[in-house]
């Protein structure tokens, strides 16, 4: 019998080929429910995804926004590593089970509608709660590490208008979210945007043709 000494690495990407043994998170942001058009990209995705797939929906499951007393308990424990009272760990329960469930995904996908050029608050919120130092983020001596490196995310969004995603457009939704991802050290990070949806009504179809083809185009790719 031969002796097969595998890496790490070898390990994970014999266990990922064709999606086997990858884990993707998808969180969403659909207040419209059936009627939004960020639903129909997050589905086309979800027709490609293999493996273990989760869902967050945020409009269910509101995420904490860092306030007096959260604020204060995350600082104590991830900046000064202060131990923190029950009631202080408590303040973070629902941050820290965020963050660990989102430390788990291979993949990690957030879509959202463009609220008034940015995303909503119940996503940046999101991203307050998992931007954790120490855990998905960090500081090493040569400067910050990479905490997420060799995991992917795809941030899908969905606009009435249309406001470019060039530098200095009126766009801060998608690319900010690109940001935090490039923050966390992921490796691979994609963005696919249907804008102008009510702007331009006559094209709208042939808009969200061309997200779905993007999407699916990147889902392929991940997992096959």
């Amino acid at each position: 019998m031969k002796n097969i000494n595998l890496s790490f690495e070898d390990v994970v990407r014999k266990n990922t080929k064709n999606g086997e043994g990858m884990k993707t998170l998808v969180v969403t942001y659909l207040p419209r429910g059936e009627r939004s058009k960020t639903k129909i990209l997050v589905d086309e995705f979800l027709a490609d995804a293999k493996g273990k797939v989760e869902m967050l929906d945020l409009c269910a499951d509101v995420p904490d926004m860092l306030l007096k007393e959260n604020l204060a308990a995350y600082i104590f424990r991830n900046y000064l590593g202060q131990a923190l009272g029950p009631k202080q760990a408590k303040s973070l329960e629902r941050m820290d089970r965020m963050a660990a469930q989102f430390k788990s995904a291979d993949v990690a996908v957030v879509a959202f509608p463009l609220y008034n050029f940015s995303m909503p608050a119940a996503v940046k919120a999101y991203f307050d709660s998992i931007m954790q130092k120490g855990e998905t983020w960090g500081e090493g001596k040569d400067g910050r590490e990479t905490n997420m490196k060799g995991k992917k995310a795809l941030v899908i969004m969905s606009s009435g208008g249309s406001y470019g995603t060039e530098a200095g457009s009126w766009e801060h939704g998608l690319s900010l979210a690109k940001v935090e991802f490039e923050f966390m050290g992921f490796s691979d990070i994609r963005a696919v945007s249907a804008q102008g949806l009510n702007e331009h009504k006559d094209k709208a179809d042939l808009l969200i043709t061309g997200a779905k083809a993007e999407i699916k185009k990147i889902a392929n790719e991940w997992y096959d």
